[in-house]
């Protein structure tokens, strides 16, 4: 409904309801008794007269009186009336009652209502249409557009605000915004260098933009934080999530116990760290299928490099190959990764291999092992796609000149599954 039609039906029910509201209170007010009233008594006595003279002409000719009873009768209505009947007649006039309360109110109540809204209600919604609505109404989100359009405005004038840079940090890491959420980050960590929350929300951040992988500056950002607070809680979790993705199973087992003694044992979230301290000592003690690339075998000849696929209902295998039109634009020094990401959803790494690009073709097994999140494992999936990208910035992250190929859905314990290389990320 426009803005028109909107206040329109609103003052149309202001009206109507100021209608009715008058309508009870007004015509007492405002009504008048314009009769005279002007009553002569001497006629009002007069007609009383002839009707009970009639009464007694009607019981003499029934018999009921006889006439020297009509006579006596008819003598005693005369005297009664010549009693009652004035010499003159007296008029009487109706008071007439004055129009002005109603009128003040009928004015009173409308200004009245008007100012009371003005005052306590919200004018100003009436110019909101349902499509400027806020968000949080309809959908549970904030628009932090301009929150952050003010914080960006206000750090041109004060750069040097930590706090400002934190919260700018914060609202564009609410709208998934990683990039600029780090750049944010690292501003205010130049400022307070000191400070291990700050280097540990500076990690997760950064990580987020890198496909949620801490290794490589997350990395370096949660060592040093955890140098200055061995006890932070967010630091111990992101330290062990890093050893988790690193396939140091046994060292990411220990950073969320050192995190368990921490957190009182009614919290939600112990039984979540708890599941993962399982899944790593369970994965630490297992015997082959740790580290993808210690157990590759060379075939003679071609220069390509396999691995004992690990085999199993919950691990996808295959070759990564690249297409012929690519290979010149491949350099040694490049990095690949191979992911598996979920069909629907947040294309965020499930699992993940990184190796170089001298080792293609490359033999590839995918399984819990490499899982990103021991609470999201590739096990809990179904289907993935398989994607595998020649980076050269040497980031999971694509950007522009990078090399990929993706196959899928494909269902876990596929095998055999062939990747190639053909596309360039424009």
């Amino acid at each position: 409904m426009s803005n028109f039609w909107t206040i329109s039906l609103f003052w149309a029910l202001f009206l109507l309801f100021i209608a009715v509201a008058l309508a009870f209170v007004l015509p007492p007010l405002l009504r008048r008794d314009v009769r005279l009233g002007q009553v002569d008594r001497k006629e009002a006595n007069v007609a009383i007269y002839y009707d009970q003279l009639a009464e007694l002409k009607a019981d003499l000719d029934s018999g009921e009186l006889d006439a020297a009873q009509y006579e006596d009768a008819r003598r005693e209505l005369e005297k009664r009336l010549s009693e009652d009947v004035p010499m003159e007649s007296v008029p009487v006039a109706a008071a007439q009652p004055s129009r002005w309360p109603g009128v003040v109110l009928a004015v009173a109540i409308p200004v009245l209502a008007i100012a009371l809204y003005v005052g306590l209600g919200n004018p100003e919604a009436l110019l909101m249409s349902r499509a400027e609505a806020p968000a949080a109404v309809a959908q549970g989100q904030h628009d932090a557009a301009p929150m952050i359009a003010a914080l960006e405005a206000k750090l041109q004038e004060k750069p040097d605000d930590a706090a400002g840079w934190y919260m700018l940090a914060r609202s564009y890491a609410s709208i998934e915004k990683f990039d600029e959420s780090a750049r944010a980050f690292e501003k205010a960590v130049a400022l307070f260098p000191e400070d291990a929350r700050l280097l540990a929300d500076y990690a997760d951040v950064l990580a987020m933009a890198q496909g949620r992988s801490l290794q490589g500056k997350p990395l370096e950002l949660i060592n040093k934080a955890l140098k200055l607070n061995p006890n932070e809680e967010k630091t111990l979790n992101l330290a062990a999530s890093a050893a988790y993705q690193n396939k140091d199973f046994a060292q990411a087992a220990a950073y969320w116990r050192r995190l368990l003694k921490l957190i009182p044992p009614e919290a939600d979230i112990v039984k979540d760290i708890t599941a993962a301290i399982e899944e790593a000592d369970k994965l630490a003690g297992s015997i082959g299928g740790l580290d993808n690339l210690s157990q590759m075998s060379e075939k003679g000849g071609t220069g390509e490099k396999t691995e004992q696929p690990q085999q199993g209902a919950a691990a996808i295998s295959g070759m990564v190959t690249v297409s012929k039109d690519l290979i010149a634009k491949m350099s040694p020094t490049d990095k690949v990764f191979i992911f598996a990401q979920a069909p629907q959803g947040p294309k965020m790494p499930i699992a993940s291999l990184k190796l170089d690009s001298k080792q293609l073709p490359y033999h590839f097994t995918l399984d819990d092992s490499v899982s990103m999140s021991p609470s999201d494992k590739l096990s809990n999936h179904a289907e993935v796609m398989i994607s595998a990208r020649v980076s050269k910035s040497g980031q999971p992250m694509a950007q522009s000149g990078d090399l990929q190929g993706k196959v899928g859905p494909i269902k876990l314990g596929q095998q055999g599954v062939a990747i190639v290389i053909d596309t360039v990320v424009p």
